[in-house]
């Protein structure tokens, strides 16, 4: 064998080493393609099969609790029934219904993970009392894997986990005492001969109050901050759920679910801290804030018209969309205040010396005439704008202008029969302005429904407080919550029946 022979046999055996060695590599290449493939496909696929079962029984589950022991006992039963119902296909036990155990399922006060606890540590109906939220988490077992095991991974897991739940009450957890904690429905004389005014334990519908002095009878009071968990008359209130920054999520959501009906009871809290409190409600109007006191768009959408009505300032007219585009025709010196005064010695609205004093008047709703006797009096025809005069003094009438107050009916999303108002219109940018359009809004967002309280019959201080609720109102908020300390609400009478959440998935 000559020399060239020799070294094109040795060159031929270089390149079958080179060939097997890029084989070798290409095949590691291939199965971690395959891996992906089939090994996390198939993954994928039952995590989908279990995220449905989780689903369909964490919503089933919800459905049952009741705030008593024996809707988590029906709860549980209905959550293990729904496994068999459905199957995964492609599991390590091939075509088989999913088994759902016990301890699989939580339950909580909120949707969050630090609101739940196992299922099966809620013995009495007390601990039962404020879960309205259903945890369902399924795991996979191991899926073996059939590429991926070439690598070391012999098995993967997924699971499905899903929340559903409530929030019982659409009440923002805050207290304001009752004008006249004795009459539900009144009846207040008007003038020129027109039917007597609707009052509401005191309040009057589309006149502004200052929710927050209208706290309880002492000097310098705030309003009540109450418990939004837990339920009296107990087991005794948690000082760990009595706190502002407790609070922030369910005034952020205005919802709660201590307060089971009215009239009834509730337990107080440690005081209601500034900052959490004026954060949270200011989420309405598209300001979130930051850091610890910040709302979730999500779950806490501003509403869908953020235009803050506010009066003209100083011996200023204000930019365009103040109340004094609606209240004088022609003018500009009315309202003079944002709200009608509160008496700090008798905690009364003190009777509106001048007309401009009774604050920014119908920017939501409207006075009612009362149907019935005193003092269960209810609620009949709407005013009409030119009545003002003889509801609130000479002098004052309702700009019914083209540029005045708004006089075309809402069309939808309004329902039916809702009367025009500023808040009522939905265009140009006079009285309505949109929300950024990151953060989609929600109608009615800048309603509170607030617990009215009788304050002589309420006692106790901080989380032991024992409050008297007689009544839930409707609190449009005409402004953002403002420094040092002023939540401005026009009055829209009171809620009845007090109104729940719809059951629904929360993740």
């Amino acid at each position: 064998m000559n020399t060239v022979t020799r070294l094109k046999g040795a060159h031929a055996q270089r390149q079958r080493g080179a060939v097997a060695i890029t084989f070798a590599l290409s095949l590691l290449v291939l199965f971690g393609f395959m891996a992906l493939v089939f090994d996390l496909g198939r993954t994928y696929v039952v995590r989908t099969e279990l995220q449905n079962a989780a689903d369909a029984a964490a919503l089933a589950g919800a459905k049952d609790l009741n705030q008593k022991l024996t809707g988590i006992t029906t709860a549980i039963a209905t959550v293990i029934a729904i496994g068999p119902k459905n199957e995964t296909k492609f599991s390590f036990k091939g075509n088989a219904a999913i088994d759902i155990t016990v301890d699989m399922i939580s339950v909580g006060s909120c949707p969050d993970d630090v609101c739940m606890v196992p299922v099966s540590s809620i013995t009495t109906d007390g601990q039962a009392a404020d879960k309205t939220f259903l945890k369902v988490y399924i795991p996979s077992g191991g899926l073996a894997t059939f590429f991926a095991g070439i690598a070391g991974n012999a098995t993967t897991r997924t699971y499905g986990r899903a929340v559903a739940g409530y929030y019982l009450k659409e009440i923002t957890p805050i207290g304001i005492c009752a004008i006249d904690p004795a009459t539900a429905g009144g009846r207040r004389p008007v003038a020129g001969g027109l039917p007597d005014e609707l009052t509401e334990f005191g309040f009057r519908r589309g006149i502004a109050y200052d929710l927050m002095e209208l706290g309880p009878l002492v000097a310098n009071s705030t309003p009540f901050l109450l418990n939004p968990i837990d339920v009296y008359p107990g087991p005794p209130c948690d000082n760990n759920h009595s706190s502002a920054s407790y609070a922030r999520n369910f005034i952020c959501a205005g919802t709660s679910a201590s307060i089971v009906s009215a009239p009834s009871w509730a337990f107080g809290s440690t005081g209601m801290s500034w900052g959490p409190v004026r954060d949270a409600l200011n989420s309405r109007f598209d300001d979130f804030g930051g850091g610890a006191n910040a709302c979730d768009p999500t779950s806490a959408p501003p509403d869908v018209n953020v235009k803050q009505y506010t009066v003209p300032g100083g011996t200023g007219a204000g930019p365009a969309g103040n109340p004094r585009d609606w209240t004088q025709e022609g003018a500009n010196d009315y309202p003079t205040q944002q709200s009608i005064t509160i008496d700090s010695a008798t905690h009364k609205p003190v009777p509106a010396p001048t007309i401009g004093q009774y604050g920014a008047l119908w920017s939501y709703s409207r006075a009612v005439q009362a149907v019935g006797t005193v003092p269960n009096a209810t609620a009949g025809a709407a005013f009409a704008l030119s009545d003002w005069e003889n509801l609130y003094g000479t002098g004052l009438a309702a700009d019914t202008s083209a540029t005045g107050y708004p006089a075309s009916p809402p069309i939808p999303p309004f329902p039916v029969g809702t009367l025009a108002a500023p808040y009522n219109t939905l265009s140009g940018n006079k009285y309505f302005t949109a929300p950024n359009p990151s953060h989609p809004g929600k109608r009615d967002r800048r309603v509170l429904n607030v617990a009215i309280v009788d304050c002589a019959a309420s006692s106790g201080n901080n989380c032991n407080a024992k409050i008297r609720i007689i009544g839930v109102g409707r609190f449009f908020m005409q402004t953002k919550a403002v420094n040092p300390s002023s939540i401005y609400a026009e009055f829209d009478g009171l809620v009845n029946p007090i109104p729940s959440f719809e059951i629904r998935l929360y993740r």
